[in-house]
């Protein structure tokens, strides 16, 4: 029998599933048998904890796959979910929440220039259309003080395949490093 945190008793479960009913462990999915069972809401999360990291320490690598979510983890999300423009939303919503309250206004509101290129930068694996619209949502969320919606992001996504959809979301997640790292050079704050 096995207890967890909030008194729920288990009978005899293997850890990984214990760790996904934890609600104060990371584990957003597991594999049972050919399945894979994945927590939307903790992928979310962990997607906004890899995000205030990244902030407070810009010169870590971060590896989506391994840091953040894993691909099985995305795919499920973007394909059965269709939760494709709530995690972008997510994460554009929570790149500004995040750089709103450490760094000055006006930097953080200026736009990423148009030849901030992800696969120049990082080599990343972007196809052109994807950067692009990631590009402009980022600058769109930035501009504004209001949280964007899923329903927002569906018009931008909607003739993306799924692998583009999250190309966008791994895009914006980047840009939001890229934009982290030149607002604590230019700024000071570390």
């Amino acid at each position: 029998m096995t207890i967890d945190h909030d008194g729920t008793r288990h009978a005899d479960l293997d850890r990984d599933t214990r760790e996904l009913l934890d609600p104060h462990h990371h584990r957003a999915s597991i594999h049972v048998g050919d399945q894979l069972i994945v927590d939307p809401d903790q992928v979310l999360a962990n997607v906004a904890l890899a995000m205030e990291r990244l902030d407070l320490d810009t010169s870590t690598p971060v590896s989506i796959d391994e840091d953040v979510a894993s691909i099985e983890e995305l795919v499920a999300l973007v394909d059965h979910f269709e939760q494709g423009p709530a995690l972008i939303a997510h994460t554009l919503n929570t790149a500004a929440r995040v750089m709103n309250a450490r760094y000055p206004a006006e930097p953080v509101h200026r736009p990423l220039p148009s030849d901030c290129d992800l696969r120049r930068l990082f080599h990343a694996d972007v196809d052109e259309r994807s950067q692009d619209i990631a590009r402009a949502v980022f600058n769109r969320r930035l501009a504004r003080m209001a949280d964007v919606s899923a329903a927002e992001i569906a018009v931008d996504v909607h003739e993306l395949t799924s692998q583009q959809r999250i190309e966008v979301f791994m895009a914006v997640f980047f840009l939001y490093g890229t934009k982290v790292g030149a607002l604590q050079n230019r700024t000071g704050i570390r």
